[in-house]
């Protein structure tokens, strides 16, 4: 590239076909660093082995697998030398420009099973003007940390310029020279080579000394600098000069404008003066013509995430008066109006009563952070008023979420909320826990505790006293679950431990007379706790299982009794109890002695429970927020309602979590559940389990036929339901079949595509679960994907409520939704295909389908996660 009489050679990173790698070459750290005295006294003499980890990652997700180097002994001066090149799985064009290197160093004693982080660090691959980065690279590690690969990482491995001090000036300016861009100067340059080599001898003497360890890296180095370039598929539409460089056969050079995606301020204030001289001008009978209404369906066909652009919202403003009978564009025209134009918001917000009723979808759209003008947000309360109290269950956590959009603690929505939850016990439970959790919240923490303390002043005693009572129990199972997670033993002691604190001589004994609604579904009555039939998970979280007796359940509510699994909507849920070891399925716990007696007696009873539709289990957890999974567990039990309005009943099992705090909560448990990893052990999989409880000889697989069309079903929603939300981290310990064939999933710690396995499926489809349909040429396969289709584009249908109430949730402490709620908006309209009609999503799925049931990794990453469950 000439101009000017200069010119400047370089390499593009498309064209680089080569995989990234790096070569460590010295580590710089005190000795015995990171290591307590008592460890240094036990370990006198050895030398401790450390090895190097680095990890590529864009926008805080993993590119590929990690690499590690050999294990290098640290020597007199705690060096430890590394040599050769280690390469990554990626190659430099894959790479996204904000591509990030995470490196830590790690240290392994000898007689220690975990190794300890000495420190990492991160530093970007690329400079801030896109040039790759090349040759020797000096990384001041974080002690004692796991390198961050998010973005902005919290382990910068270099410091900011003006931090770096005397070294860190002559050392930028040395890169500068070998670049060329400073003049040599013979007698100046030898005395400031030396001058940089004494303050790098200093530098390194402070590391040894207890300082921030060094870390000293090679990335290769080419002929010519190269630049980041993404390789695109065709030119950016309208550049006739782009168009003639595509023609030639080449790609177009990516050209990074900040400008895009911003409103021109010069169109902006020429479209308002237009507006405000026609708006004297009022045409209420002005119609569009054929191509006006086509752009205008266009518009309306729009997800709510998606904004409007100018020319958009000048052609909605004009035909304002057209689109009233349309219920659809209301939302869309409310995004038109200038409300900092007085006569302008005032014209909106009288159209805006004459509109045609919206449905509850545009509602909650109304609510979301988009909409500030307190007329519109009161329009909406106003359309949720007329949903009955069941409908408004679905709603109530992103309703409550919705209140950090409100203009005072004192809104309408705050009223409205407080005034249905006084008024049903069944709404005012989830609210009194909704808005406990967020005090801790330190921007919405006050106002839910205003609005909390509203609704408690308001309540009536018999809900208020439900209250108390509930929060006396979670403070009882937090002490129990403290003074268990101290004890040392097994896991059986622990439940001896449990069962005294829970009998009638123990510190716990009250519950055993408690009787108060279950927090999780207020219309069930609990009446006291069943020490013997209560029992502790083996985790390091040490869960509780606890088992109540019911006094009764309202009429109506639910499917049938909490014990039967095919009519509870519970599950055996566990969030893998990934710091303790399996701890098996938390479902019908074991059998004891004392069941069969029942001799004991308890006030108001005279004899323990004889059936389990008179008992109900739930998981006390605490150490882990289930706040995440709170919200995909009722979107779940939205969608199971959506298809069910449109007559297709999979089948589904949205189980309840409810959280009680940032980090504690409480789960419903299902019995007669198993885990499909704990099934597959045994020959003959799925039909085999399903024979042992509905064995029919003469029907196909020997299974009652009622039986295997719940698995088809419930396979087929929760293959559907999963993928659309992007649910990660799947294998067979969290898919869960119940005695009756109702397939479900548990744990949602990952969402909306974070996975931390590579590759993974679209879905969790493995090839056991086709063969328990008749394999991938059966009829009855045929007959799941076709219901997934069905069930597909059903959810498609009401993808404004379901984006609608993500966008409520993007202020919640959600971890995979809060720190990029735009982001993950994207994702999951990108799972909806909002682009394609019926058709064609149908033939998306079906490649979905087929993808995830073939796929070769998945396969690879069950089979070690088994063997990692084994040792543990």
């Amino acid at each position: 590239m000439t101009g000017g009489g200069c010119s400047f050679t370089f390499f593009l990173s498309r064209d680089i076909n080569l995989p990234v790698r790096l070569r460590v070459d010295r580590l710089v750290v005190k000795k015995h660093c990171g290591r307590d005295k008592n460890d240094l006294e036990a370990d006198q003499g050895a030398t401790p082995a450390i090895y190097v980890e680095a990890q590529l990652s864009a926008n805080g997700e993993a590119l590929g697998q990690p690499l590690r180097t050999r294990y290098s002994e640290a020597g007199p001066l705690a060096d430890s030398i590394w040599s050769g090149w280690n390469p990554f799985t990626s190659k430099y064009r894959d790479l996204p420009r904000t591509t990030q290197v995470a490196v830590t160093a790690w240290e392994l004693k000898e007689g220690h099973a975990r190794a300890v982080p000495l420190g990492g660090a991160t530093f970007c691959l690329f400079s801030k003007r896109g040039r790759l980065k090349t040759g020797r690279q000096k990384l001041c590690l974080w002690p004692g940390v796991v390198a961050d690969p998010r973005w902005p990482s919290t382990t910068p491995g270099k410091p900011p310029l003006s931090r770096r001090g005397e070294l860190g000036r002559l050392e930028q300016l040395q890169k500068q020279f070998k670049r060329g861009e400073v003049e040599q100067v013979s007698w100046l340059d030898g005395l400031t080579w030396k001058e940089i080599e004494k303050l790098r001898v200093q530098e390194e003497k402070e590391a040894r000394q207890g300082e921030r360890p060094l870390l000293f890296i090679t990335l290769p180095s080419f002929p010519h600098a190269v630049l980041y370039q993404e390789a695109v598929s065709g030119p950016a539409p309208g550049l006739s000069d782009l168009k003639a460089h595509h023609a030639s056969g080449e790609s177009p050079i990516v050209l990074i404008d900040p400008e895009v995606g911003r409103e021109n301020p010069v169109e902006l204030k020429a479209q308002k003066l237009a507006r405000g001289l026609a708006r004297g001008l009022v045409d209420r009978d002005l119609r569009p013509d054929t191509s006006e209404r086509r752009r205008i369906n266009h518009i309306l066909s729009y997800p709510p995430n998606r904004p409007l652009g100018a020319e958009e919202r000048v052609l909605m403003w004009r035909f304002r008066f057209s689109l009233t009978s349309d219920r659809r564009a209301l939302t869309k025209f409310l995004k038109c109006v200038d409300w900092s134009d007085a006569s302008e918001a005032r014209q909106a917000a009288e159209l805006m009563q004459q509109w045609a009723p919206i449905e509850i979808a545009d509602a909650l759209e109304l609510l979301s952070p988009d909409f500030s003008n307190q007329e519109v947000r009161a329009h909406a309360v106003e359309v949720l008023k007329r949903a009955d109290d069941e409908e408004l269950r679905y709603y109530l956590l992103p309703l409550v979420q919705a209140l950090r959009y409100e203009p005072s603690d004192d809104s309408r929505l705050a009223r409205f909320l407080v005034s249905r939850a006084t008024a049903d016990i069944a709404l005012g439970i989830p609210l009194h826990w909704y808005l406990y959790t967020e005090w801790e919240d330190p921007g919405f923490g006050p106002r839910a505790a205003t609005v909390h303390t509203r609704f408690t002043q308001t309540a009536s005693e018999p809900l208020k006293e439900a209250i108390s009572n509930q929060m006396q129990l979670v403070a009882q199972l937090k002490h129990i679950n403290t003074e268990i997670k101290a004890m040392k033993g097994a896991v059986t002691k622990k439940t001896e431990k449990l069962r005294q604190q829970l009998g009638e001589h123990g510190a716990c004994s009250d519950l055993l007379r408690l009787r108060l609604p279950l927090p999780l579904d207020p219309s069930a009555m609990l009446d006291g706790i069943l020490p013997e039939h209560s029992l502790v998970f083996k985790s390091a979280m040490s869960p509780l299982l606890l088992t109540f007796a019911l006094a009764g359940k309202a009429a109506g509510e639910g499917s049938g009794p909490p014990g039967e699994a095919s009519a509870a909507s519970g599950s055996s849920h566990r969030r893998s109890m990934e710091d303790g070891g399996r701890s098996g399925s938390p479902t019908h716990p074991p059998s004891t002695s004392s069941e069969a007696g029942g001799r004991e007696t308890r006030r108001g009873l005279s004899s323990k429970p004889s059936t389990e539709a008179e008992r109900y289990m739930l998981i006390y957890k605490r150490g882990d927020d289930l706040r995440q999974d709170q919200l995909v567990v009722q979107i779940l039990s939205l969608m199971d309602r959506l298809l069910k309005r449109e007559n297709l009943d999979l089948k589904l099992t949205p189980y309840k979590v409810l959280p009680t705090s940032p980090e504690d909560g409480v789960m419903e448990c299902v019995p007669h559940a198993a885990a499909l990893a704990k099934i597959f052990e045994t020959p003959g999989g799925i039909p085999r389990y399903l024979q042992q409880f509905h064995a029919q000889p003469h029907a196909p697989f020997g299974i009652k036929p009622e039986v295997h069309q719940t698995y088809l079903k419930s396979c087929a929603g929760y293959c559907v339901m999963t993928y659309i939300l992007g649910v990660g981290d799947r294998h067979l310990d969290n898919l869960m079949l119940t005695t009756d064939g109702r397939l479900f999933h548990i744990d949602f710690g990952y969402i909306l595509g974070r996975d931390p396995k590579p590759f993974p499926p679209p879905m969790k489809l493995c090839r056991e679960m086709v063969e328990a349909m008749g394999g991938a040429d059966s009829e009855h396969y045929r007959h799941f994907k076709m219901l997934c289709c069905e069930a597909y584009n059903i959810l498609r249908k009401s993808a404004s409520l379901i984006l609608s109430l993500f966008h409520l949730m993007s202020g919640a402490a959600i971890p995979d939704i809060h720190p990029d709620p735009e982001k993950a908006m994207l994702k999951l309209q990108e799972k909806l295909r909002l682009d394609l009609d019926d058709e064609s999503a149908i033939e998306w799925m079906q490649q979905l389908l087929n993808e995830s049931a073939t796929a070769l990794m998945p396969q690879i990453m069950e089979t070690g996660h088994r063997w990692a469950q084994y040792w543990r």
